[in-house]
């Protein structure tokens, strides 16, 4: 569904914008304080299976999950460029006027390839120059202020070719191909170094919000959401993942350009399909997706009742340093690691194949997908976020599922599996229902159990390319006594682990788990997977109301300078996130 500028609401921050700026003042001339400025916000993304080889050309599967960075951007009447970033206690202050020369003077010398993200050899020096970072400084900090100046000197550049190239023979001006100073803040639902995007949905954030507020891209006119907020044609989200995936290198090092692609595309999309348009629910695809550089990335259809549980090691890791690590594993055993990143792929594959097969369905369509018989994608399944899942309705942040009581004997059952083996029986134990539904429950049981059984077989394999932990291992063999085997997610040597859940549970379990794991200081979470990608909001988001002080060790992260892995409290950690 589109539409116009004319039917956004009144108090809609983009309800005065143009929707071309090729004959009338720059967008950003109308994003002031009084016209309610510009809210953009992307989703984080969940690996499923295939981190690190993806980045060497193999298959992942991924997906968006529903905890969201966010930015707000406003003009400046000052000539200066703000840039806050409260979570992480950043605030920074430089002159329009330098990045205006700089754009100027790269436009004089270097022309633009409007088919590509800005180069990254030839911004990147200029970035750290006027952006003050030391080439030395690799905090998180610094490498999100060096991200934020690419972006800004990228649309420098392309605002002052065009000027240059457009100039009328009378002399005249064209008001339009003006820069002005902003205000960009960003806040984070998603809590960093932990392997959940958190990386990924700044870039995305900030590139969308400075090349929408520049009028180097139109504003939205696809409604993404039940709310009403806005995404962008596909040509428009195609420019964005590109800038969004050279910018996130800035901070990874070699990235895959996953995280930028599901930050910017999240659960809307389902490639293949004619129309992305009539997509009108939030969690309706699912949002997970298998992805191979090089190649159209390709939804697969969620199993109705998939969920995953997610824990939070607390331990902060430098996903440039995990890449690192395997880069240099590839080069002193080739064959060896090339042969890991082969069965990485093939599990990937495997995967594909489950979670692309609907439920209840003998056949598959065409690369795995389920189908109508034809090789033709059915209509999607209505998820999380305002929906029932298996008969069972899902708090959107909590672990716990409002599905009554459970006989004791189902935990009884599903404990007493245990062990590396008896993931189908453990997931077996959990109650079924009575009747017709009986044959598609054991096909749920069977799918499960092999999911379960690939977390555990990736997650080896991750360990044998270096970049496992002690405090991953431990959550691991937690949870491998209730036949759960979870996998990490993301870059690794710490972060984040995921793990599958068969929708029907016993809450009480869930409560043991969870309590275990809290008592040994983790965090948990169950966040919905799917959700839209990066959209406009047509209100000022709730979090640029929460005080900061509401997210417990951002003062820490603000006094973290240095690189990687230390442990302790999340820096974006948000405690109504965390199950307690």
């Amino acid at each position: 569904m589109r539409v116009n500028g004319d039917d956004r609401g009144a108090d809609s921050p983009s309800s005065a914008r143009p929707l071309s700026s090729s004959a009338q003042p720059s967008p950003m001339r109308n994003l002031s304080s009084a016209s309610g400025g510009l809210y953009v916000s992307a989703p984080g993304k969940i690996i499923l299976f295939g981190e690190h080889a993806v980045v060497y050309g193999r298959t992942a599967i991924a997906g968006s999950i529903d905890l969201r960075t966010y930015v707000s951007l406003f003009t400046s009447a000052d000539g200066r460029i703000y840039l806050s970033l409260p979570d992480l206690g950043v605030e920074k202050t430089w002159m329009l006027k330098d990045l205006i020369k700089a754009g100027e003077r790269l436009a004089a010398e270097c022309p633009v390839d409007e088919s590509q993200a800005p180069s990254l050899e030839l911004l990147v020096p200029v970035a750290r120059k006027l952006s003050g970072s030391c080439e030395d400084q690799c905090g998180v900090q610094h490498l999100a202020i060096l991200a934020f100046w690419y972006v800004l000197l990228g649309v420098a550049h392309r605002k002052s070719f065009r000027k240059l190239n457009s100039q009328d023979g009378d002399g005249s001006h064209d008001a339009s191909m003006d820069l002005l100073a902003v205000k960009t803040t960003v806040r984070f639902e998603l809590p960093s170094c932990v392997g959940l995007g958190s990386s990924g949905a700044f870039c995305v954030c900030i590139v969308t919000s400075l090349l929408q507020s520049s009028g180097l891209i139109p504003p939205p006119t696809i409604v993404a959401d039940a709310e009403g907020n806005l995404t962008w044609e596909e040509e428009h989200l195609d420019m964005i993942r590109k800038w969004s995936a050279a910018a996130e290198s800035l901070i990874h090092g070699r990235a895959s350009g996953l995280d930028a692609a599901v930050c910017t595309y999240g659960g809307l999309r389902r490639y293949g399909w004619q129309s992305i348009t009539h997509l009108a629910h939030v969690g309706c695809n699912g949002g997970v997706a298998s992805f191979k550089p090089g190649t159209r990335i390709e939804h697969l259809r969620n199993l109705p009742d998939l969920r995953v549980i997610l824990v939070n090691s607390k331990v902060e890791r430098n996903t440039s340093r995990m890449v690192q690590t395997v880069k240099e594993r590839m080069k002193r055993f080739p064959e060896v690691v090339d042969g890991v990143f082969h069965s990485i792929d093939a599990i990937s594959r495997e995967a594909a194949g489950i979670l692309g097969k609907a439920a209840g369905s003998d056949h598959e369509g065409e690369n795995g997908e389920g189908g109508t018989g034809d090789g033709t994608s059915a209509p999607p399944t209505p998820l999380l976020n305002g929906g029932t899942q298996g008969g069972i309705e899902l708090d959107h942040r909590s672990l716990q599922p409002h599905s009554g009581s459970v006989r004791s004997a189902s935990l009884s059952s599903y404990i007493s599996a245990g062990k590396r083996d008896s993931c189908a029986s453990a997931l077996s134990g959990c109650s079924t229902a009575a009747g017709g539904t009986s044959g598609r429950s054991g096909e749920l049981v069977d799918t499960f159990a092999k999911l379960n059984e690939l977390c555990r077989m990736n997650n080896q394999l991750l360990i044998a390319l270096g970049v496992g932990h002690p405090k991953v291992d431990q959550i691991c063999t937690l949870l491998a006594r209730y036949g759960i085997h979870p996998k990490m997610t993301g870059a690794g040597g710490g972060g984040s682990v995921f793990a599958f859940l068969k929708p029907d549970t016993p809450a009480t379990l869930l409560d043991m788990i969870t309590n275990e794991l809290v008592r040994l200081g983790y965090d948990v979470w169950q966040p919905p997977l799917g959700g839209p990608g990066v959209v406009e909001h047509q209100r000022r988001p709730a979090l640029f109301s929460t005080p900061v002080a509401a997210a417990p060790g951002a003062a820490a992260a603000a006094g973290s300078s240095s690189c990687g892995g230390s442990s302790g409290t999340s820096a974006l950690s948000t405690p109504s996130l965390h199950h307690k």
